[in-house]
């Protein structure tokens, strides 16, 4: 099957020094400051500590916060990118008046995307956005983020909810370089990412060794294909990817809509090549549920409504597939399953309506 490069394995070594910035919010109990509500205006001013003034900048403003704090963005757009490392919420105005926009900054430090998500120390949230127009780095395949999550740590959340994330117009290279709506790589929090619209990138989401995670009640619509080498990938509306070592769990898509692009919707992949694997147990393995999404995937990619595959020795991919509904356009597959070099697959179906159009 034709499948679009997995970016982050092509660019190994090179995707945690060449990146973007970002945000993030929520609460730590164990937190002994006073909790406070800090403001953003784009009329404010960057000085004091934002709560009996409002600030000017999303970043200032969150560089201010103290775990537990409420970060609240006034309308407008603001031009920059927003790093979050600690358990605060960050709440815009709403998603209609609300743009983190970040045209043109290409940072290159420790964080990427327009918003990023680090380590937290706790619970946090990024609420009420628009988040658009993520940079190409500053390496062949660009490989753009809007929202971007890598919190370490087991003990922490992540929600991102009532947000659009989209790719936005101004990367005149989009249909080449890959964008990604959401990315996670490494981000051991169990994460929350609901009613959320991504929009126009290659990935709506790739979740690619990820902790504990529920993409629920989000509309993903509007995708690009890419090119690479003079081959044409369709695009992918959520990709829960295991390339590592050990064993991915609780990988949950459920009342999710897909619609007016051609490619993909769901694919879930075992695909840690362990030739060279030294831990134990030696497998990439992943497991999850596909539950109550509906597909209405149009232009007849050769490409799959939901995707299921396990791939090289010692790997095993379980999932539960059920109550899934819509339609995919022929000559695309409403699902496919397959094990292949010795992995091998279990999947239990039940009460899917998946119609093939011609």
């Amino acid at each position: 099957m034709v499948r679009a490069p997995r970016i982050r394995l092509a660019l190994a070594g090179l995707t945690t020094v060449m990146l973007s910035a970002v945000c993030v919010a929520g609460f730590d109990a164990s937190a002994s400051a006073a909790i406070n509500t800090l403001h953003v205006s784009p009329t404010g001013a960057d000085i004091g500590n934002c709560v009996a003034s409002p600030c000017k900048t999303i970043q200032y403003a969150v560089n201010q916060a103290v775990a537990g704090d409420t970060v609240r963005v006034g309308k407008g757009t603001y031009h920059e990118t927003v790093a979050i490392t600690k358990a605060i919420q960050l709440v815009g105005a709403g998603e209609a008046t609300t743009t983190i926009d970040g045209q043109g900054l290409d940072t290159t430090g420790p964080v990427y995307g327009v918003v990023y998500v680090g380590n937290v120390g706790g619970a946090a949230s990024v609420s009420g956005f628009t988040i658009t127009n993520p940079f190409p780095f500053s390496y062949t395949g660009g490989e753009p983020e809007v929202v971007a999550l890598a919190d370490p740590s087991a003990s922490d959340s992540v929600v991102i909810t009532n947000d659009v994330i989209s790719e936005g117009s101004a990367d005149v290279n989009a249909s080449t370089d890959f964008p990604i709506g959401i990315d996670t790589f490494n981000n051991v929090a169990t994460t929350t990412i609901t009613h959320d619209t991504v929009a126009g990138t290659f990935q709506g989401a790739l979740f690619e060794d990820n902790g504990p995670i529920s993409f629920a009640h989000n509309a993903v619509k509007n995708l690009i294909a890419a090119t690479a080498d003079a081959t044409v990938y369709p695009a992918e509306g959520v990709f829960f990817l295991s390339d590592l070592g050990g064993s991915l769990t609780g990988q949950n898509a459920s009342n999710n809509k897909f619609s007016s692009y051609s490619g993909y919707g769901i694919i879930m992949e075992a695909g840690y090549n362990n030739g060279n694997c030294t831990a134990t147990p030696c497998n990439g393995s992943i497991s999850g549920s596909i539950s109550h999404n509906h597909l209405a995937l149009q232009g007849g990619a050769t490409a799959v409504g939901i995707d299921l595959e396990s791939k090289f020795n010692g790997n095993n991919l379980t999932a539960s597939v059920t109550s899934n509904s819509g339609f995919v356009t022929s000559p695309s597959q409403a699902i496919f399953q397959a094990s292949t070099d010795g992995a091998t697959i279990s999947v239990t179906e039940s009460g899917n309506k998946i119609k093939v159009r011609s």
